[in-house]
């Protein structure tokens, strides 16, 4: 019976493979795929099972590789050996959107700068401050991240901000900045540090473009938050 069972599993495996071979992930559901994936670390189990529950536990196909270590380990067949590796899967596909993304010094307009914004903070679970400079065709320059911790604890050293952009000769500052609980809401803290930074980097001729909070997978304006609550203030 063992025996018949394994030969039932391994002639699906290779089907699976041979579906691949013709036509790549086209057509697939997530839980196939997730499925074939996990092929690769976990040898012998039959893996569609533990496929749907990661999905079912996680909350989606993309969360899975977002998951913490703690989180996957908790679901059933899914060990220490097999959570590093969706975690590595996770962290190799952001990776490479990170890489794509700023092939031939990518334009960051309102077409693009949602979808590399995204990419850059998925998987983030501590709060992280970036500045992209760029240059005057909104080309990026340079991306660093220059903080770790949230506006209220963190001090931001502002002629540090000041002094990259200047050396990487920008003539734009793109600032950014993650929320962890999902809450797409700029605090006051947001509001007052970007004014802030917006005044020491107009000193040095470079125009802040903007601040983007990025929460629960949108993208929101400090300045947008700031400049309304400027034009209410005026109405009244």
């Amino acid at each position: 019976m063992a025996e018949e069972k394994k030969n039932v599993h391994t002639g699906h495996r290779k089907r699976m493979r041979e579906d691949f071979e013709r036509s790549g992930f086209n057509n697939w559901h997530d839980h196939k795929v997730l499925e074939y994936l996990l092929h690769r670390v976990i040898r012998r189990a039959d893996t569609n099972e533990i496929a749907h529950s990661l999905i079912n536990e996680c909350g989606g196909f993309a969360e899975v590789f977002r998951a913490s270590k703690e989180k996957l380990t908790d679901i059933v067949g899914v060990g220490e050996e097999t959570a590093q590796y969706i975690r590595e899967l996770g962290g190799f596909l952001r990776y490479y959107n990170g890489v794509r993304y700023d092939v031939n010094r990518l334009v960051l307009d309102s077409d693009t700068c949602e979808k590399y914004l995204l990419n850059l903070f998925d998987g983030v679970e501590r709060e992280n401050f970036y500045m992209i400079c760029l240059d005057a065709q909104n080309r990026i320059l340079y991306k660093r991240q220059m903080f770790e911790g949230s506006f209220e604890s963190m001090d931001i050293d502002i002629t540090q901000l000041v002094r990259v952009a200047v050396k990487c000769d920008a003539s734009y500052v793109v600032l950014s900045h993650n929320h962890p609980s999902g809450i797409a809401v700029a605090s006051n803290a947001d509001i007052t540090a970007t004014r802030t930074i917006e005044r020491a980097l107009s000193l040095a001729g470079i125009k802040l473009l903007d601040h983007i909070i990025v929460a629960g997978g949108k993208c929101v304006s400090v300045k947008n938050e700031y400049s309304g609550i400027q034009a209410r203030k005026q109405r009244k």
